[in-house]
């Protein structure tokens, strides 16, 4: 939100509400996904398409995170935007399923060198189909009607009565809600079998657990969206939080590149692609290592009650204040 809006209201006495910052948060995302239109059909920059999905699964969180006290119609709702989301989605992570390989395929021996050919050429021939399927997809009706459903409720936004409320009563009942699904996730208690070398043990984890690792990651990204809206709310310890829940996102999107990346690989080469390339293969396996050591300290943290404790308590700042006042 526009810090001088917050100091302007609250200098004529006016509460600030929840309403005050989803306004600005959902127009922004509108504003974005629109400039981005014309990158994307052209498709010279692929970083259009990157960022168009994020400003969608931005937008998505919002209308998640606050449909209990939007009116929103329907073309503008959950499902309409996750299926827009998905279509951009399929050309994004043939995008960086690539630059992955290009970068596991630097110095591998001539014997993997031709398998790899192979996989090359078929994500390319993917990428085509894909992009044409977005470019149609911008130009569909649903997408348009999406487009002014959006349009039309930022001319006249339409709130439930707990959106105008002062935004210190409302707020930690939103934030806690999302940061309590997050820290229930079964993800923060996985540990590796130490019985197994490291890099084994790794891919045994994935193996076993990594839908519910994957199901972590879209929790904290969604908390991550949120809590981005309020930064202005909070003393410097917030950020602290956001920078951990950010690096978590970063950490299993790396490992979860690498799952679609051999996932695409076996599609092309069959189910003997680690036999096929066994460099590649142990590259890859030490990549998830890497970020699984990184995440290790962070797991640990969120597992102690007191730093749970106090996320929550720093949520509730405001309860507290007024109790005391």
């Amino acid at each position: 939100m526009d810090r001088d809006l917050t100091l302007l209201q609250q200098a004529n006495h006016q509460p600030v509400t929840l309403a005050d910052y989803i306004y600005p948060a959902i127009q922004k995302q509108y504003v974005t996904i629109l400039t981005l239109e014309a990158d994307v059909l052209a498709d010279d920059d692929l970083e259009a398409v990157h960022q168009m999905r994020v400003s969608l699964r931005r937008l998505r969180s919002q209308i998640q995170a606050f449909g209990s006290i939007l009116d929103i119609p329907r073309v503008m709702g959950d499902k309409p935007i996750g299926k827009i989301a998905r279509i951009l989605g399929k050309v994004r992570d043939l995008d960086v399923l690539q630059d992955n390989f290009k970068t596991y395929r630097v110095d591998l021996p001539d014997a993997e060198q031709i398998y790899l050919e192979k996989v090359a050429s078929t994500i390319i021939k993917r990428r085509r189909k894909d992009i044409l399927k977005v470019k149609l997809m911008l130009e569909e009706r649903d997408y348009q009607y999406f487009k002014l459903g959006l349009n039309n409720w930022l001319n006249n936004p339409q709130y439930l009565p707990t959106a105008r409320l002062e935004i210190g009563s409302i707020l930690p009942d939103l934030l806690l809600t999302v940061v309590g699904q997050v820290f229930l996730n079964p993800g923060w208690w996985f540990d590796l079998d130490l019985g197994l070398e490291p890099e084994l043990a790794v891919t045994q984890m994935l193996a076993i657990h990594g839908e519910t690792l994957h199901s972590l990651r879209k929790q904290v990204k969604a908390i991550r969206y949120l809590m981005e809206m309020f930064p202005d709310r909070y003393p410097p310890r917030y950020r602290e939080y956001l920078k951990d829940f950010k690096q978590i996102h970063q950490l299993f999107g790396n490992i979860q590149d690498n799952i679609v990346l051999d996932e695409f690989i076996r599609k092309a080469l069959g189910k003997r692609a680690a036999t096929k390339l066994p460099t590649l293969y142990d590259r890859m396996a030490r990549s998830n290592y890497l970020n699984w050591q990184t995440w290790q300290p962070i797991q640990h943290r969120y597992r102690q009650s007191e730093t749970k404790r106090e996320l929550q308590l720093l949520l509730i700042q405001d309860i507290i204040h007024n109790l005391h006042e």
